[in-house]
């Protein structure tokens, strides 16, 4: 159960680690592009997406090891004091600002304005877990195959020292 709950937060911290990036916080941006930055994952509504990416990995989590469920109130707590909308915002805001200018920032609040893009919105975290659940499927499944590898390679490290 440890080596679990140890993984799935390794797994988290690699994510984000990532994600931001050394840069992503260092650059300096106009107030109108934060703010562009900041319409833009108020509108694709990523707080409650990120509520929602949260407790469908807890829950699949306690699926995949029933035995975490002793520990969900813990994880959950931890999830809401170190991964929530307020604790991120202003990180998101900004890696959404490195990533787009201020005029695509922009384009894309207004796609998320049309029809298909509020669809988009509504079905995109399902669709990431459903995804994140088949990597994860096909990692277990080939597990075997990885450690063959990993012990292969370890193998040939050692025969060259």
């Amino acid at each position: 159960m440890i080596a679990m709950l140890r993984r799935s937060l390794a797994c988290l911290g690699l994510l984000s680690t990532l994600a931001a990036g050394p840069h992503a916080l260092a650059q300096e941006f106009s107030p109108s592009h934060l703010e562009a930055a900041e319409e833009l994952l108020i509108q694709a509504n990523t707080e409650r997406n990120m509520q929602v990416a949260m407790e469908g990995m807890l829950q699949a989590q306690v699926q995949q090891n029933p035995a975490l469920a002793q520990v969900e109130d813990v994880m959950r707590e931890f999830f809401a004091e170190y991964l929530s909308w307020d604790v991120l915002k202003d990180e998101m805001i900004r890696l959404y600002a490195d990533a787009f200018t201020e005029d695509e920032l922009r384009e894309i609040s207004a796609f998320y304005r049309t029809p298909t893009g509020q669809k988009s919105i509504a079905k995109m975290p399902t669709l990431m877990m459903q995804g994140m659940q088949l990597g994860q499927r096909q990692v277990e499944e080939n597990a075997s195959e990885l450690e063959r590898r990993v012990l292969e390679r370890l193998a040939e490290l050692e025969g060259q020292e």
